[in-house]
C-alpha cells in the first residue's frame, strides 16, 4: 500500500508540473504574441486613455453632467446644484443620491463616439499596415475606482488567423475621492445645512476645498487636486437664511 500510495503521489507531481509547464509556455511565448504584438499595432488602448483624461477634466467642473440642467451662476462659470431648498431655515434635498454612479454614467455618455472612432482608426491602422482585419461593435464600462478609471471594452476583433476581444483600459486619475468627498459634503449640507472643509482638508491633505457662500444662501464648493490639478464643483443651497437676518 505504500509503494502505491508513493506512485500515486508521484503521478500527481508529474501531472502538476506538466500544467505549469504549459500555463508558463503560454504567458511567456503565446501571450505575448497575441496582445503585445497586435495590441501594440492597434494603439487602441492609448487612444480611449487620452480621451478618458480629456473627459475627466471636462466633467469634473460641472459636478459629472455632460449638460447640467440646474445651476448657479458664479464667476462666469456654471456649478450644478447638488443639494437643494428654496426654502429659508430647511436644509437641502440631495438632487443626485448616487453621485459617483451617474459620473459613471454621463462619462459612458460623453466618450462614446470618441472611443468609437479611436477604434475605427485603429482598425484602419492595421488596415494600411497591409493586416487583414475584421472588426466587431463596440461595448464597455465606465468604473470610477480609487486612484484609477478603468474602461472594460468588449471589442470583437480579428487580425488575420487571430482574435481577441477584451480591453481593459486603466487611467490614473483622483476622481473617485473627489466624488468621495463631494459626497461628504453633500451628508453634511442635507442634516446640519453647513460642512466642516477645514476637517476635510486634514483628512485629504491631497486637496484644496474652496467654499464661497454667497447672499442668496447658496454655497459654491470648489475640489481642486494639489498633484494633477483635476477639479470637482459644485453648489448647495441650504438652511438659508433672508437678507438682513442677524443669527
Amino acid at each position: 500500500m505504500g509503494m502505491k500510495n508513493k506512485g500515486q503521489v508521484t503521478i500527481f507531481i508529474i501531472v502538476a508540473i506538466m500544467i505549469v509547464a504549459a500555463i508558463i509556455v503560454f504567458l511567456v511565448w503565446v501571450r505575448p504574441t497575441y496582445f503585445s504584438e497586435l495590441g501594440g499595432k492597434m494603439n487602441f488602448e492609448d487612444c480611449v486613455g487620452d480621451v478618458v483624461e480629456q473627459t475627466i477634466d471636462e466633467l469634473g467642473p460641472k459636478a459629472g453632467f455632460v449638460n447640467p440642467g440646474f445651476t448657479y451662476s458664479y464667476n462666469s462659470e456654471r456649478f450644478t446644484y447638488l443639494c437643494y431648498t428654496r426654502e429659508y431655515y430647511e436644509t437641502c434635498m440631495v438632487q443626485v443620491p448616487f453621485l459617483k454612479n451617474v459620473f459613471e454614467e454621463q462619462m459612458a455618455i460623453s466618450i462614446r463616439k470618441q472611443v468609437d472612432s479611436c477604434y475605427e482608426n485603429s482598425l484602419d491602422n492595421l488596415r494600411m499596415q497591409g493586416y487583414d482585419v475584421v472588426g466587431g461593435t463596440v461595448d464597455y464600462n465606465v468604473l470610477i475606482e480609487p486612484g484609477i478609471v478603468r474602461i472594460e471594452i468588449d471589442a470583437p476583433t480579428n487580425v488575420g488567423s487571430q482574435g481577441f476581444s477584451r480591453f481593459n483600459v486603466r487611467v490614473n486619475s483622483p476622481i473617485y475621492e473627489m466624488v468621495m468627498i463631494a459626497t461628504s459634503i453633500l451628508q453634511y449640507e442635507s442634516s446640519l445645512g453647513d460642512s466642516d472643509v477645514s476637517t476635510l482638508m486634514i483628512f485629504y491633505p491631497d486637496y484644496i476645498i474652496d467654499k464661497i457662500k454667497r447672499d442668496d444662501g447658496t454655497t459654491v464648493y470648489i475640489l481642486e487636486n494639489k498633484i494633477s490639478g483635476n477639479k470637482f464643483q459644485f453648489a448647495s443651497r441650504s438652511l438659508a437664511w433672508p437678507a438682513g437676518y442677524l443669527r
